[in-house]
């Protein structure tokens, strides 16, 4: 589960009639005018190239022109800095008929895309939400510590959780008797009292990132502070906490010197440890959809058995790479899928037209996410690459019955 879970599947939901969805990404991050030109001669000549697609005329060009014109308008706001200037990303999805216009801003940017379809194209909003896991940060040390949460890039939540720690000076360690031992044995006392009161500082916090945790689902943890304080923080959390842990990182002496470096390094450290995390998670994932499917288990590789696996709804998890490129052919009557775009000239299951799906892998998304399943997209890999580039784990074996077929509809 992620933070735009909720978006995605809204999202993955929508379907247009002949007038398309416009979905627009884009970069922008601002350096200078050349890069805003660049952006702007983008989205100018995309509209271009969108709009001779249409010929004058055809059902739902109208509504697009109106949809792209609003688009261009965004977009010179967007460069002209007018909104959102702090951001670096833009997701934007918008259809003049359906009255659907949805922008999101985030730290993160994307690859410029400007397309049309009768579905938002979603891989890359997807695989932000994936690679961008909300993480705690926890600085921590004997009074307290420093919590920040991390969402999608961004600095959600910033608190300080401090406690009373005793300080006694040397020269009352000594005390006012001469007795052999009794300073060692002041000493030791002190340092216990001390200890415990670190100690109940560490578990109010460890209680706070607890709440926290358990409010957020797919929350990673990174620790930063000494190893001695890191190691004791960890052993106050519960262990679904201790589980989510994915970097103790030392304290970065440039942190002393203001809140604004201390801010951006929380969410920059933050960002490098996820993303560090993710690549061994992806790693992982490639491997265990392979493997499961190789073993004969609730898993297929391959784009005839994902999408027979979409067709039936038995889709838990798809992972796909992020170069797949593939054409296919989605039923207008029963709304089945196929892999092949030549392979057949009504649909195989109710025998209704076909229309082409240029992006194949734009629509397994949608289809994944709208039935409440997750999708992970991958960097390319050579073990996934094998099976062109496309796998599934699924919810259940396979029941016989297709989208769109008589023993799926219950005829």
């Amino acid at each position: 589960m992620t933070v735009l879970d909720g978006t995605l599947t809204d999202l993955a939901k929508l379907r247009s009639g002949d007038e398309p969805i416009v979905s627009l990404y884009l970069d922008v991050r601002w350096s200078d005018e050349q890069q805003r030109d660049r952006v702007r001669l983008f989205v100018q000549e995309r509209v271009r190239q969108v709009l001779a697609q249409y010929p004058e005329g055809s059902p739902g060009r109208e509504g697009l022109a109106r949809t792209l014109r609003r688009v261009q308008d965004f977009v010179a706001e967007v460069t002209g800095q007018a909104r959102e200037a702090e951001k670096n990303g833009v997701a934007l999805f918008a259809c003049d008929g359906m009255q659907l216009w949805r922008a999101h801003f985030f730290r993160t940017s994307f690859v410029p895309e400007l397309c049309t379809d009768h579905i938002p194209h979603l891989a890359q909003l997807a695989r932000l939400a994936d690679d961008e896991e909300p993480a705690i940060v926890i600085v921590s040390d004997g009074s307290g510590a420093d919590i920040y949460q991390v969402l999608l890039g961004d600095l959600a939540l910033e608190e300080s959780i401090r406690g009373f720690v005793p300080r006694v000076d040397s020269e009352e360690r000594i005390g006012s008797t001469n007795e052999p031992g009794t300073h060692f044995e002041r000493e030791e006392k002190e340092e216990r009292r001390t200890e415990e009161f670190e100690k109940k500082n560490r578990r109010k916090v460890a209680e706070e990132a607890t709440a926290l945790f358990d409010g957020t689902p797919g929350t990673r943890i990174v620790l930063v502070g000494t190893s001695e304080n890191v190691a004791a923080f960890e052993r106050e959390l519960p262990e679904r906490l201790q589980d989510a842990v994915i970097a103790r990182l030392p304290r970065p002496r440039e942190w002393a010197s203001g809140d604004g470096r201390r801010r951006s390094g929380v969410v920059q450290g933050a960002a490098a440890a996820v993303r560090e995390h993710e690549k061994e998670e992806e790693a992982r994932v490639v491997e265990e959809v392979v493997g499961e499917s190789l073993r004969g288990g609730l898993a297929v590789l391959g784009p005839d058995d994902v999408v027979n696996a979409l067709n039936q709804g038995r889709v838990h998890r798809l992972v796909l790479e992020e170069d797949f490129a593939r054409a296919g052919f989605r039923c207008t009557n029963c709304d089945a899928l196929g892999s092949n775009a030549e392979s057949a000239e009504v649909c195989p299951y109710c025998g209704g037209a076909l229309v082409v799906v240029h992006h194949l892998g734009e629509a397994l998304v949608a289809r994944t996410l709208g039935e409440g399943g997750a999708v992970e997209v991958v960097a390319h890999t050579n073990k996934l690459h094998s099976y062109r580039s496309v796998g599934a784990f699924l919810r259940q074996a396979s029941g016989g019955g297709m989208r769109g077929h008589p023993a799926a509809q219950g005829k």
